[in-house]
């Protein structure tokens, strides 16, 4: 990990603090029954299988296995994709951070 790196993460920590601040509940539930994240994460699954690759994509993907794991009671491949999701955010920040 590098300085940019800690720098990221120090950021995202510092948007927590301030969004549980600001929004001391966070919410009510955590998914929507009617959602069919099993169907969305296929979805996504496909739509990732071909070139080129998008960082929107690949988040989604990780996002709707997160989902997807949550609705199906697996609450540890839940966490550990959510984990992924960070992952995956981090490297869009690093992304976005060449481009500035």
């Amino acid at each position: 990990m590098n300085q940019q790196h800690i720098k990221n993460i120090d950021l995202i920590c510092a948007e927590f603090e301030k969004a549980c601040k600001k929004h001391p509940k966070f919410c009510d539930y955590f998914i929507n029954n009617l959602s069919n994240w099993d169907r969305l994460e296929h979805m996504q699954k496909v739509v990732n299988s071909e070139p080129p690759e998008y960082g929107e994509n690949v988040l989604l993907e990780e996002f709707a296995e997160a989902m997807n794991a949550y609705q199906q009671g697996d609450k540890k491949q839940c966490f550990q994709e959510l984990a992924q999701c960070g992952a995956v955010i981090l490297r869009m920040m690093e992304f976005v951070q060449k481009e500035i």
